[in-house]
Parts: C-alpha cells; sequence; structure tokens
C-alpha cells in the first residue's frame, strides 16, 4: 500500500493496523507486559483523534501535542507523557516502515523532560525480615517469598520473574539467561541462596500441577496449577507487605531498585549493574547513585563532629 493510498484508510481502520502491530512487536521477543503497554497508550490516543473527530492519518505533530496537553491537564507526570510519547512514535515509526505514513517528524519529537525522582528500596534488615515470613505450609505465601527472593538476588522486571520455565535453572545452574526489553539477552549469576528451598517448592509446585491436570513448565505458578500473571506477582507483594508487618509499602519494581541500590552501596562496578539489570542507557542506572549519595550524606550529617 502507498502513502497516497493509505490517506484513504478510514479511522475505524486504524485498530485493525494497531492488531498487527502488536503483532509485529511479539515477533521482535517484546514482553506481553510491554506490548500490553504501547496497546493501552495508543488505542487512547487513537480515541482521542476520533472524539475529536480528526483524520488519523492527517494528525501530526501538532495534533500529538495537543494530545499530550490534555494528558497534562489530568496531572499525569512528565515520565507518564513520555511514555505516552515514546508509544505513539514508536507506532508511527512502524507506519512510516511499511509506507502506511509520511509524517516522519512525529517520531523526531522531543520528550518532555522527566522529573528527577529518588527510587525507594529495602533496608537489609527489611528484606530478611519479608524473607523470614512463617509462611505456616501454605504454598502462596511461600511461593510469593521465593518470587520476592528471585527478584532481589537477580533484579528481575516483573515480565522477566514470570517468563521463567523450569527449563531455564536447575541447582547445577551457574546463570541463568533472561530476555528482557527488546527481545534483548543477558546472563544473571545465580547465587546459593536462590536454591536454598529449591526442592521444597518443586514438590509443591508438581502436587498443585499434579493436582489441576496442568503440564506447562512455567516455574512460578498459581494456586490452579496456572502460569503466574504480572499482576498476580504484583499481588503477591501485598500479601507480603500484610505478614511482614513492614509499616512501608513495596511494588516488585522496589525490590528491582533494592537489588541495585545493595549492590552499590557494597562498591559494585555502575557499569556491571547496568548489565545485570538490562539498561540499555547507563543514564537509568545512575537513577540510582542518588539513593546511595542520600545515604551517604545522611550518615555524614549524623555522624561528622561538626554537623
Amino acid at each position: 500500500m502507498s502513502i497516497i493510498e493509505s490517506r484513504f484508510i478510514k479511522n475505524s481502520e486504524v485498530n485493525v493496523i494497531l492488531n498487527k502491530f502488536c503483532d509485529y512487536l511479539e515477533n521482535l521477543g517484546y514482553a506481553a507486559h510491554t506490548i500490553n503497554s504501547y496497546n493501552k497508550d495508543l488505542r487512547e490516543y487513537i480515541a482521542f483523534i476520533n472524539n475529536k473527530d480528526y483524520i488519523f492519518m492527517n494528525a501530526d505533530q501538532s495534533t500529538v501535542r495537543e494530545y499530550l496537553d490534555t494528558l497534562k491537564k489530568r496531572s499525569l507526570t512528565n515520565s507518564t507523557l513520555s511514555r505516552h510519547l515514546s508509544s505513539i512514535k514508536k507506532f508511527y515509526k512502524y507506519l512510516l516502515r511499511n509506507e502506511m505514513s509520511d509524517k516522519d517528524a512525529v517520531i523526531n519529537m522531543s520528550s518532555p523532560k522527566r522529573e528527577e525522582k529518588i527510587v525507594g528500596f529495602l533496608t537489609l534488615s527489611e528484606v530478611d525480615k519479608v524473607l523470614n515470613i512463617d509462611d505456616k505450609g501454605d504454598f502462596t505465601l511461600f511461593r510469593d517469598k521465593i518470587m520476592f527472593l528471585f527478584m532481589y538476588a537477580m533484579g528481575l522486571r516483573v515480565s522477566e520473574l514470570v517468563s521463567i520455565t523450569t527449563k531455564m535453572i536447575n541447582k547445577d545452574s551457574e546463570v541463568v539467561r533472561i530476555t528482557g526489553k527488546g527481545g534483548k539477552m543477558r546472563e544473571i549469576p545465580l547465587l546459593k541462596i536462590i536454591f536454598t528451598d529449591w526442592d521444597m517448592y518443586m514438590l509443591k509446585r508438581e502436587k498443585i500441577m499434579s493436582e489441576n491436570l496442568n503440564s506447562h513448565n512455567s516455574l512460578f505458578i498459581n494456586r490452579f496449577g496456572n502460569k503466574m500473571s504480572d499482576r498476580g506477582v504484583r499481588d503477591s507483594m501485598k500479601r507480603l507487605i500484610q505478614n511482614s508487618n513492614l509499616n512501608i509499602d513495596f511494588s516488585p519494581h522496589t525490590v528491582r531498585h533494592t537489588f541495585a541500590t545493595h549492590l552499590l552501596s557494597n562498591d559494585a562496578e555502575i557499569r556491571g549493574i547496568q548489565e545485570l539489570l538490562g539498561h540499555e542507557s547507563i543514564s537509568t542506572t545512575q537513577r540510582y547513585t542518588h539513593v546511595t549519595n542520600n545515604r551517604l550524606f545522611d550518615v555524614y550529617n549524623k555522624c561528622h563532629p561538626h554537623s
């Protein structure tokens, strides 16, 4: 289809193109969570265009700016605005590549400057408190602790955690190969602590799989023997918060932050942490230095005799 012909594509057909775009991302190895995020952002953008009675294929930079302005009025952060713009730019790159658009200026739009955000993390004692929760033989809580340990020991994203299969790890494994954002592969060393309750977990997993007549190889499962979802992992963190009696909230991403922060606190090379986290840019990893710097300043202020 030529660019000229594409200008006659009806707005009602754009969602079909969006579905093909999502299939394209899946074929490239993008995580389901990432694809869902692109899909959600772009459907909002398409709905905005339809509500304004604009023609999608005539939308340009000014249209995108107008859309971002409406998001800004909803008090969304610059970080969220940047994510929406990134989704739009990715879609237009796909359209350009397939000669369904000539709006190349959209992909060169600058993202809003992100707010400087200090990431949260757990202390060592808080991590220990979570790992030492008495699960009283309950599979769900026992599994929650194992998942927490995996994220803390390996710095995994939620999508990476739920993608682990039983074929990827065994007790003799020294590393695990993880496919992260954009299909990027990285190797993460496996600490011995990972296998502390491995045999017990695998026995419990096998029992639940058998009881529910399931046969897939996803490592982490729910009580019905189905693969854990991203949402399920987030719910598991809420259970751990409730059962640990910690007076703080934490999410799966907090656990990932904790992994990076504890490594930095123990003088790990930032380039090495970048590789372990699967960050494409070193600037993303450098956010964690703000945390360790703040900790250093707190110690300085408390301990210096003239503070």
